[in-house]
């Protein structure tokens, strides 16, 4: 990825995270790939959407926005779940995390 498209990215997810009700950032190591597959399914059906980026990058595209507090919390493996209803990613990411 050249700086160009992480430019972009950044920007993209800017956009995305300001229009959002809720963003939920979600330590996923010691997840298999068929239950990082599963928890995006599960938000993407109930509207949200699951990306997991760089932390860096992450945390320049939060700038500006509501939640920007939130760069705290991207240390290590992280992956952000945001919807634009305030409730649906994280109805969902609480209810995985517990199963």
């Amino acid at each position: 990825m050249d700086r160009a498209q992480k430019r972009e990215l950044v920007t993209q997810l800017n956009e995305q995270w300001k229009s959002s009700g809720v963003l939920v950032v979600a330590h996923y190591k010691g997840m298999t790939v068929a239950q990082m597959t599963d928890f995006r399914k599960r938000v993407k059906e109930a509207g949200g959407v699951v990306r997991v980026t760089k932390n860096r990058l992450a945390k320049l595209a939060l700038q500006g926005t509501d939640v920007e507090s939130v760069a705290d919390l991207l240390k290590g493996q992280t992956c952000v779940a945001y919807s634009a209803d305030p409730i649906s990613a994280a109805k969902v990411s609480v209810k995985y995390s517990k199963e």
